[in-house]
């Protein structure tokens, strides 16, 4: 699962979370068990895989945000997402933009649609978010060169 958004942890769930009004939103894939500790289905049909909470500041574990990146021919990309044609969609970063001897620039970011198997490592950053415990690894591999 490739994840680039705010996450907290609640209950021991990573879930994606914003700021309401006066709570702070939290969602995450469906789960069963978690309907009985206030996690409620979505009405909408788009999100019968997902559940939602609100909660207060004070029953998050940790926040944080995260990008998932990857190397790929030997530069940093950006991993955006994994598309339904099981190809991952990457953007590569400044440094691949310069050194990148596979496209022209044409004064806008390429996209690249690549297999995972030509992907030499995939990993998360995770940054703090201020006010928030960060207590979490900062970088979390998926896959790794060995």
């Amino acid at each position: 699962m490739i994840r680039n958004d705010l996450y907290a942890r609640h209950m021991g769930v990573d879930c994606r979370f914003w700021e309401t009004d006066n709570f702070y939103a939290l969602q995450t894939d469906y789960n069963e068990k978690l309907l009985s500790k206030g996690f409620r289905k979505y009405d909408k049909i788009e999100l019968k895989d997902k559940i939602h909470k609100e909660v207060t500041f004070n029953a998050i574990e940790n926040a944080f945000e995260v990008s998932t990146f990857c190397i790929y021919k030997g530069f940093k990309f950006f991993l955006e997402v994994l598309l339904n044609t099981g190809l991952y969609r990457i953007r590569p970063l400044s440094e691949a933009q310069i050194n990148f001897k596979d496209h022209e620039n044409h004064g806008y970011d390429p996209v690249y649609e690549v297999a995972e198997n030509e992907l030499e490592e995939i990993w998360e950053e995770r940054k703090p978010i201020d006010e928030f415990v960060f207590n979490v690894e900062p970088i979390v591999y998926i896959k790794k060169k060995y």
